[in-house]
């Protein structure tokens, strides 16, 4: 065709990007703008339908029409920059750019990942893992059926399946390395049936995804027991059948009373894990440990909690009887290093199943990388072209928009990226700085985004907002205005069940976008096909080289995506620093023992306490087998535990007659009891014998106080005006209390007066500041047992809703710990009080609701509420029907009375499953009191 542009058209087997298509040419940065042309001619789009709605709010669904233009924002196109070769030739018309720009899609036949060669080793039938057919089976049914070669090649080490061999290993994020540990974990239990495993993993979401993933692995696997053994009868309350593999989560807030007898798998974080090994090492039970899995390994560098796995591990290193460790992480720099700490082999893999290609997003303009030091030098070369005035060539613009919102062409590229992903049915993550900042961006994509679903997929995201319209605690308002286009938003400002909701809502296909903190990258397991980073910090600071790897190594979905996509959106502060970011080597992982880190006293205390080390050799011979040991001198590491030593005579926590044979202390042993850390133990041990000593009995608010935890990260920010308010309203014994504690009402009010914050500069200042946040807390804990809602709490004290119930969780935790240190410090009475304390502080509910409240779902209001409406037994709530209950729980609606005609029939629906979920509970409660009863 005469004047045609000379590029040929779109392969008929799919689509591309305009990114994809452009890879494929050179390029100047010459710019010819022009119009998108729509999906390939030769194959009609679906016809989107939208829909409306009536007053009543019922859906009425419109006729189909080809688009439905923009709500609100129109971002800029992304338009490929002109081939070098053809950067002077013009088209005749628009319409011949057709052949040359095209809309996001995915190549639907020819498929870039490449499949694993065909080797008899890469499936699991192979006799060589052995691994029982309903476990194989349960494999397939989960989409599994062959390992890729590197999982095999670490499989097939001597020993490593077997449970003789220690391994550290390393692969990228999306590379498979659970399966490896999985099957490990899963054969030494299958095999040996007296044997236990620990997995541990950092954050609670990522406990409660592997439970459910474990769960659905072991159903009908059974352990290979001989007939009639009886050394693995199965314990109290746990399994009809003795070969059933018995799994159970350990974290905080956990509702469990599992003991480390009572499971097969335990699924812990990390401070559970150290504390179940502990008890394990006191109880004399630690040989029945087969194995410990730790994952993301790396954690070893965390300032406050990366040293309970050093010292967990060395620990189970001191220990006559073999315990195989297994330890895995995506962003690991030494792993020989750590290999040779534990003994054991070291494995590094690169595959990704999924390709994965990086780009840089700066001024309007999109710049290809193949590898980080690509990145580097273009933002360097960047850099020098915003001085010397020369251009490095793009590979593609982001047009402008005349929409204010998007003036930033950080913001414009964000929403221009996202949108050209979600409008063809792909997932993509957008990572923010800030909680407020992924909130706000999730509005702006959400008014941008093109309203082209069809119904059924509308029904689903009305039903998504109707499941958390069903939430007791209320819900994040702002979501209900994005859920309907698509778009979700996660930060730890979110509950736990609207985190849940979101996260599985984007995973079924339902939201296409969702706009997050680097939170989500560490604790859910959430990939997609785009990955778009706005920014690379955390508040106000960079992110380190292991989180911003993590949060790029989401970009694409084995199963889904054929490449995946990771974009920096850089702004001209930052691109310097992002520069060097991208360059920077992960960090060597390194002991957290040494001095600067603090974790030796612990270390020291933790193995006397349980009686692992009490003589100065074992003591000796327990740090040689530190991680330290593998980068210090070994006199210098001698000459450290000498001067800990002394400083834990000097603290009290440990004794010595002659300086050979030590034995922990009451307060010692206590403070190892409550899992806390040296300098932690004589902060909380100061407290309670202040406490002894004046103790406020004609009030509750002491006890909330000493059940408040102490690590700062959990306290919020104190808004001054709320803490003086809360603080005149105290009645005489909240006073003293108060008073007792060091609260200075004068301070408060200056406080308030300036605007100032208070300082934290020295030591004295920061023990200051933590009485001060806990007290304001304890206001918040107050109001949760008295049954105010974590909503109007979350209101009445300035702080997320994510925060208030995190930090009730904490405190199931936290107050157990309470309880044992008293109990160990021989304070029977004061741990009487506390206990006592413990269940109204998990039901959230007054004293006469604590048997109603062990039911799911009644908590707090919700309890109340029944209580008030007659149901006030679990008899009676094990015999209601749930249409009775579904009138009383939608009174604990906020805003129930706004809703209307089909959206009250979906809340009413979802409230009904809960009814059922909780007449069942009751039922299988009110059972197991009949049996007790008659037992008596």
């Amino acid at each position: 065709m005469a004047g045609a542009y000379p590029y040929p058209p779109i392969q008929n087997k799919g689509y591309q990007t305009s990114i994809e298509l452009a890879r494929q040419q050179s390029y100047s940065s010459k710019v010819l703008t022009g119009k998108k042309r729509p999906l390939d001619q030769e194959k009609q789009p679906v016809e989107p339908y939208i829909t409306l709605r009536n007053s009543a709010g019922q859906a009425v669904i419109s006729k189909p029409r080809q688009t439905i233009a923009p709500r609100k924002l129109a971002p800029g196109k992304i338009i490929p920059a002109l081939p070098v070769e053809s950067s002077t030739q013009q088209p005749q018309d628009a319409t011949s750019l057709d052949h040359f720009f095209s809309e996001y899609s995915q190549r639907e036949v020819a498929a870039s990942t490449s499949k694993p060669v065909q080797n008899p080793l890469l499936s699991l039938t192979h006799p060589l893992y052995d691994l029982p057919a309903s476990l194989i089976s349960n494999f397939a049914n989960l989409g599994i059926h062959e390992i890729y070669p590197w999982q095999s090649s670490c499989l097939v080490r001597k020993g490593v399946l077997t449970g003789t061999r220690n391994l550290i290993y390393t692969a990228p994020t999306g590379g498979g390395k659970s399966l490896v540990a999985d099957l490990c974990l899963l054969r030494r239990i299958i095999d040996e049936p007296t044997k236990k495993g620990i997995l541990v993993l950092p954050y609670v979401a990522l406990v409660q995804e592997k439970l459910k993933w474990l769960r659905t692995v072991i159903e009908g696997v059974e352990k290979r027991t001989d007939e009639g053994c009886e050394s693995v009868r199965p314990e109290r309350g746990w399994g009809r059948n003795q070969k059933q593999i018995r799994l159970a989560g350990f974290h905080g807030g956990s509702s469990t009373k599992a003991t480390f007898s009572d499971v097969d798998i335990a699924v812990c974080t990390i401070e559970k894990a150290n504390s179940l090994v502990n008890t394990a090492i006191e109880e004399c039970q630690i040989d029945k440990l087969g194995i410990i899995v730790v994952d993301e390994l790396h954690m070893l560098n965390d300032e406050n909690r990366g040293y309970l796995i050093e010292l967990m591990i060395t620990k189970l290193l001191c220990l006559p009887q073999h315990t195989q460790i297994i330890g895995m992480s995506a962003t690991l720099s030494n792993p020989e290093l750590l290999s040779d700490w534990i003994g054991g082999d070291s494995y590094r893999s690169a595959f990704r199943p999924v390709p994965v290609e990086e780009f840089l997003v700066y001024e309007n303009c999109i710049y290809p990388t193949a590898t980080s030091k690509d990145l580097f030098r273009t933002a360097n070369q960047l850099n020098a072209s915003a001085r010397t005035q020369t251009s490095v060539a793009p590979r593609a613009r982001i047009e402008t928009t005349a929409h204010k919102e998007l003036e930033s062409p950080s913001t414009n590229a964000v929403v221009s990226l996202a949108i050209e992903t979600a409008q063809n049915d792909y997932g993509v993550l957008v990572f923010c700085s800030s909680r407020q900042g992924s909130q706000n961006m999730a509005v702006l994509i959400s008014e941008a985004m093109p309203l082209r679903a069809d119904p059924d997929l509308v029904e689903k995201r009305l039903d998504v907002l109707a499941s958390l319209q069903a939430l007791p605690n209320s819900f994040e308002q702002t979501l209900s205005t994005t859920i309907i286009a698509g778009v979700g938003f996660h930060h730890r400002g979110l509950t736990t069940e609207e985190g849940e909701i979101i996260c599985q809502a984007y995973d079924r296909g339902i939201l296409k976008v969702i706009v997050a903190t680097c939170s989500l990258a560490a604790g859910i397991n959430l990939p997609a096909r785009r990955v778009i980073l706005h920014g690379a910090r955390m508040g106000r600071e960079m992110v380190g080289p292991a989180m911003f790897r993590q949060m790029r190594g989401r970009a694409g979905r084995k199963g889904k995506d054929e490449v995946g996509e990771s974009y920096i959106v850089c702004q001209k502060p930052d691109l310097e620093a992002v520069a060097e970011l991208l360059e920077a080597e992960l960090p060597p992982t390194q002991s957290c023992l040494t001095p600067e880190r603090r974790g030796m006293k612990r270390a020291i205390l933790e193995v006397i306490a349980t009686n692992l080390a009490t003589l100065l050799p074992a003591i000796e011979d327990y740090v040689r087998r530190s991680l330290l040991i593998q980068t210090m001198p070994e006199t210098q590491v001698l000459s450290m535990l000498s001067t800990t030593i002394d400083e834990l005579v000097s603290a009290k926590m440990i004794q010595s007659k002659d300086g050979y044979t030590y034995q922990p202390s009451a307060l010692g042993s206590a403070t190892i009891a409550a899992s806390l850390t040296p300098e932690d133990g004589v902060f909380v041990h100061a407290d309670l014998h202040r406490a002894i000593q004046s103790f406020v009995m004609d009030g509750e608010m002491h006890i909330f106080y000493l059940f408040t935890p102490i690590q700062n990260a959990l306290l919020p920010e104190i808004s001054w005006p709320v803490f003086r308010t809360e603080l005149e309203a105290l009645d005489d014994s909240g006073l003293r209390v108060f008073n007792a504690i060091g609260i200075n009402p004068s301070l408060v009010n200056r406080l308030v007066q300036s605007g100032a914050s208070m300082p934290e500069n020295t030591h004295e200042e920061i023990l200051r500041a933590r009485i001060y946040r806990r007290a304001y807390s304890a206001f918040q804990l107050r109001d949760l047992c008295n049954e105010v809602t974590v909503h109007r709490i979350s209101i009445k004290y300035a702080v997320p809703r994510g925060h208030v119930q995190n930090l009730a969780q904490s405190c199931h935790g936290f107050a157990a710990g309470m309880v044992r240190f008293c109990q160990r410090m021989d304070w029977g009475m004061l741990a009487a009080v506390l206990e006592h304390m413990v269940d109204r502080l998990k039901a959230g509910a007054r004293a006469d609701l604590l048997e109603m409240a062990q039911v799911t779902y009644v908590k707090s209001r919700m309890a109340r509420l029944l209580w008030g409406n007659g149901f006030k037994s679990i008899r009676a709530l094990a015999d209601a029907k749930s249409d009775d209950l579904v009138p009383v729980m939608l009174l604990a609606k906020p805003n129930a009375a706004r809703l209307t005609g089909e959206a009250l029939i979906k809340v009413k629906r979802k409230l009904s499953e809960r009814a059922v979920v909780i007449i069942a509970r009751a039922s299988r409660i009110w059972e197991r009191q009949q049996v007790v009863d008659l037992e008596e």
